[in-house]
């Protein structure tokens, strides 16, 4: 129990003491993290299903992530962002990252503390003549904890940095930041269910379900 707790206070350490970590006046990540610092393998994929519930934006949305290489992977994301006011309809909300691991616990060559990866974020949205574009650089740590049961918990946090681009008649570009805080937990080896607190323009809840396809 002592190691854990010393694993997750360097991971937590990590996250809280990065600069800037959020704006009061950002609009926020439609999509969150729902992301560990794990990559899912070379040739590898899953599928999944998620639900963002935040002060500004509800998002429901399907996501693909392919593993390019043991060590780096890209994920597309679609779904439907409905922004919170009165009579609002959801419209098309569309997504991308790609990370690059480049600390792994589990590593044969050098044993590390954590796992953490670094990569580039994209999303867009266009609502209630409302148009937004976000494009920016983020780090994830995560570490994850084998349960007597045999399942795996891994408590994952992620920091971000993103040109924040809002188009309503007129054009506004700001750099913005917000962070992720959340917990994957292996419900199977082919099943993960992710539960997920940001602190964003959009704060809020998001979770959903990670499905291995291949």
């Amino acid at each position: 129990m002592d190691k854990i707790l010393r694993r997750t206070a360097v991971l937590m350490t990590v996250i809280l003491l990065s600069p800037a970590l959020y704006a009061d006046e950002s609009a926020g990540l439609l999509m969150g993290s729902l992301s560990t610092a794990q990559t899912v393998g070379f040739g590898n994929g899953q599928i999944g299903g998620f639900a963002g519930f935040g002060d500004e934006f509800t998002t429901l949305f399907g996501a693909i992530t392919y593993g390019f290489s043991d060590y780096t992977e890209g994920r597309f994301k679609l779904g439907f962002s409905d922004l919170d006011i009165p009579n609002g309809d959801p419209e098309l909300a569309v997504g991308a990252d790609f990370k690059y691991q480049f600390m792994d616990v589990n590593s044969r060559t050098r044993k590390q503390p954590l796992d953490m990866a670094f990569g580039f974020l994209f999303e867009w949205v266009d609502i209630e003549g409302y148009s937004l574009i976000q494009l920016g650089g983020f780090l994830t740590g995560s570490y994850p904890f084998k349960l007597s049961s045999g399942s795996i918990l891994s408590p994952y946090g992620r920091i971000n940095i993103r040109m924040e681009r809002v188009s309503n008649g007129d054009s506004e570009s700001d750099f913005e930041g917000g962070f992720n805080m959340g917990v994957k937990f292996d419900l199977s080896p082919s099943v993960a269910l992710f539960g997920e607190l940001q602190i964003d323009g959009n704060t809020g809840l998001f979770t959903g379900l990670d499905f291995k396809a291949f």
